[in-house]
């Protein structure tokens, strides 16, 4: 027997159950892509944040190109007396950052910009100190994430002020997260890096240190900027 339209018409009307999963997809969906543009944008202004810092450093007044005279010896002291733009490469990782200074490391909001200099570390200097940084390891961008990898002899460069100061990885350790002790100065010039152990955690108890050792100083392989 042919049915009615009446029962036709409730086979084809979607049960109360349905009805909400479908609701519960739809809100799902929204979400996720809030969530995907929450985060593209994010990513985008850590990278206008970085092109602007770059642009600082390229443009810095004491940037100078160094050419080194046959006389020249390596008891040349090089160093940097105050706070100029730095750009930090780590080849190993595949890194190249601009450094951020002047300020507060546990201010969020530099640390969303770029590793940090810490204040009550050094600046570079061929006769010695310490210059350190903190970089993320949890959270947003994530500058420090996989510095646990390096290993020693492996290579950090630091350019500032047309001279690059390449360091050489002695040891990845942790510490204790109120160990301050690996950023004090030493009688040799060293570089150290700090982020949050273990990673994705925003308030651990450790922290992973990376320290490196002048090797030498050379030029930076960047062309000074044209001054009007």
């Amino acid at each position: 027997m042919a049915e009615s339209r009446k029962d036709q018409k409730k086979k084809k009307k979607p049960n109360g159950s349905n009805r909400f999963y479908r609701i519960a997809a739809t809100v799902l969906i929204i979400a996720g892509l809030g969530i995907l543009g929450y985060t593209g944008a994010q990513h985008l202004m850590v990278k206008y944040r970085q092109n602007q810092l770059r642009e600082s450093y390229e443009a810095t007044a004491g940037f100078r190109n160094i050419e080194r005279e046959e006389e020249e010896t390596e008891e040349e002291v090089i160093e940097i007396r105050e706070w100029e733009p730095m750009r930090l490469v780590i080849p190993a990782l595949d890194t190249d950052l601009m450094t951020v200074g002047d300020g507060d490391v546990f201010d969020r909001k530099l640390l969303d910009q770029g590793p940090v200099h810490f204040q009550m570390s050094d600046l570079p200097s061929t006769e010695g100190g310490n210059i350190a940084f903190a970089g993320h390891r949890a959270g947003r961008w994530n500058f420090f994430l996989n510095i646990d990898k390096l290993e020693e002899g492996d290579d950090i460069y630091l350019d500032v002020a047309g001279y690059r100061f390449h360091y050489k990885v002695e040891w990845v350790r942790v510490f204790d997260k109120y160990d301050w002790s690996p950023i004090y100065s030493t009688d040799y010039p060293a570089i150290t890096l700090q982020t949050c152990e273990p990673p994705h955690v925003s308030n651990p108890d450790y922290r992973l240190m990376v320290r490196g050792a002048l090797e030498e100083v050379i030029p930076a392989p960047v062309e000074a900027p044209l001054v009007n």
